[in-house]
């Protein structure tokens, strides 16, 4: 393979694996930021049902006081009655305890669906702890998840960067080089990678087929100081020989001139 498309093929690597740590670098505040939504909504949960069994509370006092002063009514009616001298009397003072004696049904009644009220709102406000509990502890982990994922990306991006550069300034020391590697940013800034493994007789970038002589060119040792380009999508072509070897290997490792370091099977 061409020397300089080779320690292109590495270049490419570092480079997608520093997006890979600066996308986790972004990604780990917005993680915190929803955690934090997430504590947030069942803390108002939970202060909402709080509120709203206060408030049944307070109705169902309401409600007893009412039904207190209606029995009391009742009595001093019944007491009225003893001493009633006419039927008119009578007749009126016993519409006044019917009408008492239903407003007590009634705030009876009501009284009975404020506690099954308040049973659901006792059942809302345990799931809401529970939940403020559970977010609270998410938000703890989320955070100092976050703190290690930095401390780990930023000391493996520097580390990337300083191979980066090291190697970008190898790719230049000849024309040749300097050439391919302006071509790669070209390519990269455009499509976001700049080159492209040849699998079966296709660019694995676009899926597009790679005409017969032109894999044939890609895959032989004749050709080996010209760097090939898909004629689809305009990216660098370049083809592992490892495909071919039962060897596990990663992308970004050497291509060739090196002992394999496993014999298991090819994923």
């Amino acid at each position: 393979m061409n020397a300089d498309l080779e320690h292109l093929v590495v270049l490419q690597a570092q480079d997608l694996e520093l997006k890979r740590l600066r996308q986790e670098l972004a990604e780990a505040p917005r993680r915190v930021a929803a955690a934090e939504a997430a504590r947030a909504k069942s803390e108002a949960a939970l202060t909402a049902a709080k509120s709203a069994l206060l408030k049944e509370e307070t109705l169902r006092r309401s409600q007893e006081v009412d039904i207190a002063e209606r029995r009391t009514k009742i009595a001093r009616l019944r007491k009225q009655m003893e001493t009633a001298t006419s039927a008119a009397q009578i007749t009126a003072l016993e519409h006044e305890i019917q009408f008492s004696e239903e407003a007590i049904a009634k705030l009876e009644d009501e009284e009975l669906a404020s506690l099954e009220r308040t049973d659901q709102q006792e059942a809302a406000k345990s799931a809401a702890a529970k939940a403020l509990e559970e977010n609270t502890a998410a938000l703890a982990a989320e955070r100092a998840s976050g703190i290690a994922l930095v401390a780990r990306n930023d000391a493996a991006i520097v580390a990337i960067e300083a191979e980066r550069k090291a190697l970008r300034a190898k790719i230049a020391e000849s024309s040749e080089g300097e050439a391919a590697l302006s071509n790669y940013d070209r390519i990269a800034k455009a499509k976001g990678t700049g080159l492209s493994e040849a699998v079966d007789h296709k660019c694995s970038a676009c899926q597009m087929m790679v005409r017969p002589q032109r894999w044939n060119d890609l895959i032989g040792r004749e050709h080996d100081h010209v760097i090939f380009t898909c004629e689809t999508c305009g990216r660098m072509l370049f083809w592992d020989p490892r495909r071919d070897s039962p060897v596990r290997w990663a992308a970004g490792e050497k291509l060739v001139g090196e002992k394999p370091t496993s014999t298991e099977p090819q994923p």
